[in-house]
């Protein structure tokens, strides 16, 4: 019995620490949470990480006309509120999800919804698949959440800013790594605003009781038609800028990065009510740059937007800030103008004090100024007097 019990023994000890390490192989990553800009649950070995989030902003805002018998506007309200949730599945495929619960009163719906996935093993080169901002004008690429005043330039609106569906490849732009940035990708639309779900209500009346009969569906927003839209942005930055963040928070030496942008409104390969394919095309370009230097900050941008055969409308808008003290104060200047449809000029000036009390993170940003339109209305003939505003804004984000 001892000559058969002493191989068995002797075979147990080895196959017991092997059987022991191919189970512990087998077994799941473990799970570890810390912070960073968030709630961070990640693998040991970070195949997998979520990131959780949660974006708030609240903000005191008057406007007072200065038109004859024009009494003063005001209202406390929440102009943002979101959840975000980003990180990666088997390291090299990326997900975002940015949730609005709110954002100015209204309901909840989807701002950011994307997956990408890096092409090859190492290389720089990401494919993506599904809704964020369309890669045109800096500021907008400027999160609502890092701005050093409570919203962008009115050229932002000129230019058809926002969110939309689409597919695009890129090099991580949205980082700003020195040297070129570049992104191309293709959208639902040319315009911006497409993220947002409209609420609309269609009546129709019956002919003989003369009965009106009203619907109200479910907020949506789908796409009518599919006209779409290419988008291409192609920048450099150097000095380990954050080219997409505003105030020099950071300090050091001189930082730089520099933009270019154009899109163009296929609308189908079609010539559409126009006299030619060509004519029912819509082009919009656009050059920005963003300097840091000692808390010293500058952002400035020009734009031309050319709908089918409508004059082309020019915009332009530029931004100072300095940090003040430790890194606790900035004060910024902005001035802006944009051409209207009807060729008038709407212009804006606005002066801004901000707050730090841990970073952007959670901030108190105060903005005073004006906006107004040059020259006279086409119909009444009147002009347009100055609209003055002040805005203070509290924003905590965790």
């Amino acid at each position: 019995m001892h000559a058969v019990a002493r191989p068995l023994a002797t075979a147990a000890a080895l196959l017991v620490p092997t059987l022991a390490a191919a189970l512990a192989a087998a077994e799941p990553p473990a799970l570890t949470a810390r912070y960073d800009k968030g709630v961070v649950l990640a693998t040991d070995d970070d195949s997998f990480q979520l990131r959780l989030s949660l974006r708030t902003q609240f903000r005191f805002e008057s406007t007072r006309p200065t038109e004859d018998g024009a009494e003063v506007e005001s209202r406390l309200y929440i102009p943002r509120a979101r959840l975000q949730l980003e990180g990666h599945v088997h390291t090299d495929n990326r997900y975002k999800l940015e949730a609005s619960l709110g954002d100015r009163g209204g309901f909840g719906f989807v701002r950011d919804l994307y997956a990408e996935r890096r092409l090859a093993p190492g290389s720089p080169v990401w494919l993506r698949v599904g809704q964020w901002k369309r890669p045109f004008n800096r500021q907008e690429l400027v999160s609502d959440f890092g701005s050093a005043f409570n919203e962008r330039a009115i050229t932002a609106e000129l230019v058809g800013g926002g969110r939309d569906v689409g597919v695009a490849v890129h090099n991580d732009y949205e980082r700003s790594a020195d040297g070129v940035e570049w992104v191309v990708g293709v959208f639902n639309g040319f315009a911006g605003g497409s993220d947002r779900p409209v609420i609309e209500t269609a009546c129709d009346a019956d002919p003989t009781t003369m009965a009106i009969d009203c619907a109200t569906p479910a907020p949506d927003n789908f796409p009518t038609d599919f006209g779409p839209a290419v988008v291409a942005r192609l920048g450099w930055n150097t000095g380990g800028i954050k080219g997409y963040s505003e105030v020099d928070l950071e300090g050091g030496p001189l930082r730089l990065a520099v933009g270019a942008n154009y899109k163009v409104d296929l609308a189908d390969l079609s010539a559409g009510d126009e006299a030619s394919v060509a004519d029912n095309l819509s082009h919009a370009v656009g050059a920005d740059a963003m300097i840091k230097a000692h808390g010293f900050d500058a952002e400035l941008g020009v734009y031309a937007v050319k709908a089918r055969t409508a004059d082309a409308r020019l915009g332009a808008m530029a931004q100072l800030g300095q940090v003040l003290g430790a890194r606790r104060a900035h004060l910024g200047l902005r001035v802006a103008v944009a051409q209207t449809a009807a060729q008038r000029e709407q212009l804006e000036a606005r002066a801004a004090l901000s707050w730090f009390c841990q970073g952007h993170a959670a901030k108190l940003v105060s903005d005073a100024g004006g906006l107004w339109t040059n020259g006279r209305d086409a119909t009444t003939m009147a002009r347009d007097e100055i609209d003055l505003q002040a805005r203070v804004m509290a924003q905590l984000t965790f």
